[in-house]
């Protein structure tokens, strides 16, 4: 089975190096992202990505393939939510992109997100298109994170990632 990929892209009233800043510094990808991302984000520098869905903590790795300050940044990393094993083909891309436009920065991202393996248990059924649809439903809730963030948004949105952090 192939890979899923997701596109998403917003509009930040800010130029392409705050948007870049943002996307690296490990404390407000604490914020916007709701996780952990620790890494020095130089090519093929190695990721530890720690998150926790619910009342699970996970811990995935990976590495940095490509920096082009301020406008290409590429990772990839094993998704242990997905239950697959650590082989190359299990594993996500993420390809975030920045354009500047009249307004600000267009940031695009583009994250392949490997098929999930079924899972049966009492009263659900978790088919091979679920990781595709968390990876959409994340980016679509944390982009808009992100662009308040970064243009200073006093948002609900902003207050809650900051008073859940559980870093």
């Amino acid at each position: 089975m192939t890979h899923a990929v997701v596109f998403e892209t917003i509009e930040i009233a800010a130029d392409a190096d705050a948007v870049w800043n943002a996307i690296i510094d490990r404390d407000k990808g604490r914020i916007w992202r709701s996780a952990d991302y620790e890494t020095d984000w130089t090519e093929g520098a190695p990721i530890t990505i720690t998150a926790q869905i619910g009342p699970k903590r996970y811990r995935d790795t990976g590495r940095v393939l490509r920096v082009e300050r301020p406008l290409v940044l590429v990772y990839e990393f094993l998704p242990r939510v997905s239950g697959l094993p650590d082989l190359p083909q299990n594993y996500s891309r993420v390809t975030l992109k920045t354009a500047t436009t009249g307004s600000g920065t267009r940031l695009s991202v583009e994250h392949t997100v490997p098929p999930s393996p079924i899972r049966r248990g009492k009263n659900f059924e978790i088919g091979p298109e679920s990781g595709e649809k968390h990876v959409a439903f994340y980016w679509r809730s944390t982009l808009p994170l992100l662009r308040d963030l970064i243009e200073g948004r006093d948002s609900l949105a902003v207050k809650m990632a900051i008073a859940s952090l559980a870093f």
